[in-house]
This record gives structure tokens, C-alpha cells and sequence, in this order.
């Protein structure tokens, strides 16, 4: 399962097939600074999100 997040942290995209991940980013021209492309983790969605949120942390300080 794959996961695309917005700026904001917004989990935009899901689905189980990286190239509509990557379909949707391009269709409404979400450039690589805009969103965070990632695969969920064992887990599900909510590790998922702990992982996005400590990029956020880190690429903000």
C-alpha cells in the first residue's frame, strides 16, 4: 500500500499500485517539495503518519 501526503501532512492519494501514486501526483502537478511519496509500513495507515510527522520535524528545524 502506497501513500501520498501533501505539504500540510494530508494523506492526498492511497492505493495499492506505486505508479497511480505517482499518476495522481502528476495529474494535479504536486512537485517532489509539495508531497512526500511513501510505502505504509507494517501497520497500517497510523505508523504511517508517526513516520511523515518526524519528516516534517526534521525537514522544519
Amino acid at each position: 500500500m502506497y501513500g501520498l501526503y501533501d505539504a500540510d501532512g494530508i494523506l492526498r492519494f492511497s492505493c495499492q499500485d506505486r505508479e497511480a501514486c505517482m499518476a495522481y501526483a502528476e495529474l494535479f502537478d504536486m512537485t517532489s517539495v509539495e508531497c512526500l511519496f511513501m510505502p505504509f509500513p507494517e501497520g497500517g495507515l497510523q505508523k504511517a503518519k508517526d513516520r511523515y510527522r518526524k519528516h516534517r520535524e526534521v525537514n522544519n528545524n
